[in-house]
C-alpha cells in the first residue's frame, strides 16, 4: 500500500501542478481505512474548493493508482469538523462533507491515468508547437504506424503533458479498445521498486509489455537510474517489435540527456524528435482565457494581458496565477481588474520579456569569445581553436538556442546534421569531466541569454589537444 501511496500522491502532484499542490492538496490529512479514503481540509472554504475544482482529478488518481479503486470510497470533509464525514452530500455543498465512490475505471487504460480535459481541442497551436501538435495527432490517428517512438522536448509548462494525454484520450475513443498506459518516469521506477520488493516483476513486465500505447512523462528522471533503464530498455524493444507506440517527453533532446545509456538515447533518436517552444505572448493570452472560460469566467482582455505580463513562459506558471486571481475572485466576489492582479501577484511574479535566441547571436558570442571571425567559425578550417569554438557554439545553438539540427547544419557551412550531433555529444561528455569547460559554457549561455559581452569569460577554458 505505501508504495501505491507514494505513486498516488505523485501522480497527484504532477496532474495539478506544483502550486496548485502546495496550496490545495498539501495542507490535507489523508487517512486510508476500510476502503475508505478520509481527507480533512483546514477550512470550510478549502473543502468547498477543493470539492469544485479538484476532487474529479483525485479521483481520478486514486482510481489508478489502488487495484480496489473502484470498489473505494472517498471522503471529504472539514478537519475541525470531523461529525460531518457522518453525512456525506454533493459536492459543493459547504455545509457537509463531500463523498463519492471512486467509480471503475476504462477498460482501455491499463496502466496510470489520463487528465481528460487534455484534450487536443484545447491544445493552443501556435508557431512554438505546430510541429509537435501536428505529430502528435499523427500519432494519436495510426499509433505504431509512424514517428515510432515520438520524443516530445521542451522546457518546463510549455504543454508536453498535454499532449501525450490528448493522444490517449484520443486514442480511447476508438472502439478498437486499445491498452494504454500513461504515467511519469518516476512513477514508473516508482511501480517497479514495488514489484522487485513484493517478488511480482512477472506480472509487471506483462502489465507494460503488452500495451498498445506508452505515454511516458518526464524521460530525463531515468538519468543514472542504472536498474529502471535496463527494464525500461527491454518494455521499450518489446513494445517497438511488437510495433506498438511509444511517446516520450522531456526537458532535453536525447543527445543532451545526461546519465542516459548510449542504447536508450539511441531508441529515442531512431523515431521522431519534435520540439515544443515558449508560447508567444499572444499564445499565452489565448491560454489563459481558455482556461479562464473553463472555470465559468470571461476575464477583460486588460486582466488577461496583466497577469500574462507578470507570469513567465510557463502554462503552468499562468495557470497558477490565474487560480490565485479567480481563487480571489470567488471568495470575495469581486470583478476580476487589473488593480486586482497587480494586489494579488505583485512583484514577486514579474518576469523578463521571454526574448527569442538566433543562431546568429550565438555564433557572434561564441567568436568574439574564442578570438575567431565568424567566417572561421563556420568555415571546413580544422585548427584546434576553430574546430572547438565551432563545437561549442554548435552544443549552444541547441542548448540555448533551442535550434534544430538541420538548422544548425546548415549555419555552419552546410554541414552534414550527423556532424551536429558528434560534436553536441562531444562537448556535453567533455562538460561532465570538466569542471572549467562546464562553468565556461554555464557563463557564456547567460551570457547570450541576458546579450551581454562575453569579454569577462576570456581565458577560461582552452581548447584541448583532442577536441
Amino acid at each position: 500500500m505505501d508504495g501505491e501511496w507514494l505513486a498516488a500522491l505523485s501522480q497527484l502532484r504532477e496532474t495539478v501542478g506544483e502550486r496548485n499542490y502546495a496550496t490545495w492538496i498539501a495542507p490535507m490529512q489523508w487517512t486510508c481505512k476500510d476502503g475508505e479514503i478520509r481527507v480533512e481540509a483546514p477550512s470550510a472554504f478549502h473543502r468547498q474548493w477543493v470539492g469544485r475544482h479538484l476532487l474529479k482529478t483525485i479521483e481520478e488518481v486514486l482510481r489508478r493508482s489502488f487495484p480496489q479503486g473502484e470498489r473505494m470510497r472517498l471522503v471529504l470533509t472539514i478537519r475541525s469538523q470531523p461529525s460531518t464525514a457522518a453525512s456525506p452530500s454533493r459536492v459543493g455543498d459547504p455545509n457537509a462533507a463531500t463523498s463519492t465512490r471512486v467509480r471503475g475505471a476504462r477498460s482501455a487504460l491499463k496502466v496510470g491515468r489520463l487528465v481528460e480535459k487534455y484534450d487536443f481541442a484545447s491544445f493552443v497551436v501556435g508557431p512554438a508547437n505546430q510541429l509537435a501538435a501536428a505529430a502528435a495527432k499523427t500519432v494519436a490517428e495510426t499509433p505504431g504506424r509512424r514517428f515510432n517512438p515520438l520524443f516530445v522536448w521542451g522546457g518546463v509548462g510549455l504543454g508536453k503533458t498535454h499532449l501525450v494525454n490528448a493522444i490517449g484520450n484520443e486514442v480511447l475513443k476508438r472502439p478498437e479498445g486499445k491498452r494504454i498506459g500513461c504515467l511519469s518516469a518516476e512513477t514508473f521506477m516508482n511501480m517497479m521498486i514495488h514489484a522487485l520488493r513484493t517478488d511480482k516483476m512477472a506480472d509487471f513486465r506483462e502489465r507494460f509489455r503488452h500495451l498498445d500505447l506508452l505515454l511516458l512523462d518526464d524521460v530525463q528522471f531515468l538519468a543514472g537510474k542504472e536498474r529502471t533503464q535496463e527494464e525500461f530498455f527491454h518494455t521499450f524493444q518489446a513494445l517497438a517489435e511488437a510495433q506498438h507506440q511509444v511517446v516520450l517527453t522531456s526537458d532535453k533532446p536525447p543527445s543532451l540527456l545526461p546519465g542516459i545509456e548510449a542504447r536508450l538515447r539511441s531508441r529515442f533518436e531512431g523515431g521522431l524528435l519534435v520540439d515544443v517552444m515558449p508560447p508567444t505572448q499572444e499564445m499565452r493570452c489565448e491560454i489563459l482565457q481558455r482556461k479562464a472560460h473553463n472555470r465559468g469566467h470571461t476575464l477583460p482582455d486588460c486582466v488577461v494581458r496583466a497577469i500574462v505580463q507578470r507570469c513567465g513562459p510557463s502554462v503552468r506558471e499562468l495557470e497558477g496565477a490565474l487560480n490565485r486571481v479567480l481563487a480571489f475572485v470567488e471568495m470575495m466576489g469581486q470583478k476580476p481588474t487589473v488593480d486586482l492582479v497587480e494586489t494579488l501577484l505583485g512583484p514577486e511574479m514579474a518576469a523578463e520579456p521571454v526574448r527569442e535566441i538566433g543562431i546568429e547571436e550565438v555564433q557572434s558570442e561564441t567568436a568574439r569569445y574564442f578570438g575567431i571571425t565568424l567566417e572561421q567559425l563556420v568555415a571546413h578550417s580544422r585548427d584546434r581553436v576553430s574546430s572547438f569554438a565551432r563545437q561549442v557554439a554548435m552544443y549552444l545553438c541547441r542548448s540555448v538556442a533551442s535550434a534544430s539540427l538541420a538548422r544548425i547544419a546548415a549555419a555552419f557551412g552546410g554541414r552534414d546534421h550527423t556532424s551536429v550531433l558528434y560534436a553536441i555529444r562531444t562537448i556535453e561528455k567533455r562538460r561532465q569531466a570538466d569542471a572549467d569547460l562546464a562553468r565556461t559554457l554555464d557563463c557564456l549561455a547567460n551570457s547570450i541569454t541576458r546579450g551581454g559581452s562575453p569579454n569577462a569569460l576570456k581565458g577560461q577554458v582552452q581548447p584541448s589537444s583532442n577536441p
